[in-house]
């Protein structure tokens, strides 16, 4: 029985090294793709490289440090928190509901560009101990962003799971569906 159970362990560890299902020790650095908002985020790597899924640069995962809240924990978040900054990552079509899609805008949000946030990051100095959110349309951009506000000191970062295209479906139900959105 012991030899069944041995060969059987042994077979499944070969099948796992031969499908790449390798795990990391605890004491391995590991790897995870620069936030990009896609599943591929979640998968984790033993080197760093190139995000095979995105492209994207893999990066070390303790330097992700943002959490990402849902739009309802938000709400409770700026409630209990005005003082809390929203930051706008979408373009300025978007954030003026001028864009194809107009999914509205957050209630004295900044609006700075994915595109321009390495140039611009500046502009956000003064917020760096402060707790900011960052939210895009569907959260493509948001973890970018986010990434890139504590890789340059910001302390205190969320990204919001969804982005405004989900707004609605989770703060139905909340005060600040409408006192927080700008249509």
């Amino acid at each position: 029985m012991k030899l069944q159970l041995l060969s059987l362990f042994v077979l499944v560890v070969l099948l796992a090294l031969s499908v790449g299902m390798t795990s990391i020790q605890p004491n391995e650095t590991s790897y995870v793709c620069s936030p990009c908002g896609y599943d591929c985020d979640k998968e984790e790597y033993t080197k760093s490289g190139k995000c095979s899924h995105c492209g994207m640069d893999l990066v070390m995962k303790s330097s992700v440090n943002f959490q990402n809240v849902t739009p309802d924990q938000l709400c409770d978040i700026t409630t209990n928190n005005p003082k809390v900054i929203l930051l706008d990552v979408r373009t300025p079509e978007e954030f003026s509901g001028k864009a194809k899609e107009n999914f509205g805008r957050l209630k004295g949000a900044i609006n700075i560009p994915i595109q321009e946030l390495d140039k611009r990051i500046g502009e956000l100095n003064k917020y760096k101990n402060s707790e900011i959110i960052v939210y895009c349309s569907h959260s493509h951009r948001s973890p970018r962003a986010s990434y890139l506000l504590t890789q340059n000191g910001f302390k205190n970062v969320k990204n919001m799971s969804g982005g405004m295209s989900v707004w609605n479906e989770f703060v139905k139900k909340t005060p600040c569906r409408t006192s927080l959105l700008v249509k």
